[in-house]
């Protein structure tokens, strides 16, 4: 009879036990429930105690988890010149320009009591999600000129997030979103054509700017260039007369040294010298053979010649 007892109550006793622990993973946060009303969480990783049968235990996921919202067509204050200026037709009509941003956040359970009895699971979270981040973000991007979205997009993202972690924080639902950033920026099909149009001008205008540049960079390079080449000539010059200079004086001295050995070569050589300038090409004139090479031709002494 005992026997039979002990095989009823055994499986009885193995069900009690498996009910009344659980365990929580690395990547699981839990809360307990008791006749569907949460009184308890636990966070961290291991095995914990519950009331069988009273309890039950929701798990969620401790995990970072994404946030990946739809494409939003918002309106913006248009795109602006190179010369930091809204358009003229645009600033004069005040019209906005609309553009498609599509981005992502990544968030995560920081309360799983707290998010339990306000949005009760993942997929609701989700919607609140939407509802907040895409309102923020509307907030932040509307006032902005296309040209600083692209270009300080960090910074304003940052600031959506900021509002985003107010905005949460006075809620008090649980949730914590901890990044946010722009995944695509497109235009609406109809300014598509515009916005080309606006770039290439702006790029050709960029283009101008740089080829002006250049050239006012060339002139002055070439201006460089030709007054150095002016002073290296100027020097070369001066440098070469200095050396004719010295080159004469010394040819001088060496021609009057050589003279001064043999007096009568040099009246004859300075008499053949001046012959072809003081004659003419029809000139005719005789030398004697009796006194050559010390004959008076032109009527004077030959030292005259000298």
């Amino acid at each position: 009879m005992f026997r039979y007892i002990k095989l009823l109550f055994l499986p009885t006793i193995i069900l009690i036990g498996l009910n009344s622990f659980y365990i929580v993973n690395e990547f699981q946060q839990a809360i307990v429930l008791q006749f569907g009303k949460p009184i308890s969480s636990k966070r961290d990783a291991g095995l914990a105690f519950k009331l069988p049968f009273l309890q039950n235990v929701i798990k969620f996921d401790k995990r970072i988890l994404e946030w990946d919202g739809d494409a939003t067509e918002i309106p913006t204050k248009g795109m602006l010149d190179k010369r930091g200026s809204a358009s003229a037709l645009q600033k004069e009509k005040q019209e906005t320009t609309n553009i498609f941003i599509d981005t992502f956040a990544r968030w995560r359970i920081s309360d799983p009591l707290k998010f339990y009895i306000s949005v009760n699971n993942e997929r609701q979270a989700q919607s609140r999600l939407d509802g907040i981040l895409d309102g923020k973000i509307r907030d932040k991007i509307a006032p902005q000129y296309i040209d600083d979205i692209v270009v300080n997009s960090d910074q304003i993202m940052q600031e959506a997030l900021d509002a985003i972690t107010i905005e949460f924080e006075s809620l008090d639902i649980g949730i914590e979103v901890i990044g946010i950033e722009i995944k695509r920026l497109t235009f609406n099909d109809k300014i598509m054509p515009q916005v080309f149009d606006r770039m290439a001008s702006e790029q050709e205008a960029e283009a101008a700017k740089f080829e002006g540049q250049g050239k006012a960079k060339r002139s002055e390079i070439l201006g460089i260039i030709d007054r150095e080449v002016d002073l290296i000539i100027s020097t070369a010059n001066k440098d070469a007369k200095l050396i004719e200079g010295v080159a004469d004086s010394s040819a001088a001295a060496s021609y009057a040294i050589a003279y001064k050995k043999d007096p009568e070569f040099y009246e004859l050589w300075k008499t053949f010298d001046v012959l072809p300038e003081a004659m003419g090409s029809k000139s005719v004139f005789w030398l004697s053979t009796q006194n050559y090479p010390n004959s008076n031709i032109f009527g004077i002494r030959p030292d005259a010649l000298k």
